[in-house]
C-alpha cells in the first residue's frame, strides 16, 4: 500500500525555493501545477511513499519561475536565459476515480 503525505507550505516562494533546491545540473528544470486556488507537485519518496506538496498560488501572473543571485524568487512570462527554471502550467480540473482507466476514460 502506497503511503501518500500532504505538505502544505506557507508561500508561493517556499514551494519555488524547494523545486529549485531539488535541481541538478543534469535537470535544471521543474514544473509546478497551479489552480486559481493552489499550487501542487508531486514527488515520489519510495515505492511506498508519495508527497503532494502544495502552496498558494502566485500573487502576480507567472509562467516561469526562478532564484536571482541574491535568493528572491522571480516570476515571469519568458524563462529566464542560464538559470534553472520552474514552469508554471496551469490546471483546470481534477477528477478522481478509483481505477486509471476510469480516470482516462473520463478525458475527453
Amino acid at each position: 500500500m502506497v503511503k501518500v503525505s500532504l505538505i502544505e507550505l506557507e508561500t508561493f516562494d517556499d514551494i519555488i525555493l524547494l523545486l529549485h533546491s531539488r535541481m541538478s545540473a543534469v535537470s535544471m528544470t521543474s514544473s509546478l501545477l497551479c489552480s486559481e486556488k493552489s499550487c501542487f507537485t508531486i514527488v515520489t519518496v519510495s515505492d511506498e511513499q508519495i508527497l503532494i506538496i502544495s502552496s498558494p498560488p502566485p500573487s502576480t501572473k507567472c509562467k516561469f519561475a526562478s532564484v536571482d543571485d541574491q535568493g528572491k524568487v522571480r516570476c515571469g512570462e519568458l524563462p529566464p536565459v542560464g538559470r534553472p527554471v520552474v514552469f508554471i502550467l496551469n490546471v483546470k480540473d481534477i477528477k478522481e476515480t478509483d481505477s486509471i482507466p476510469i480516470t482516462l476514460l473520463l478525458h475527453k
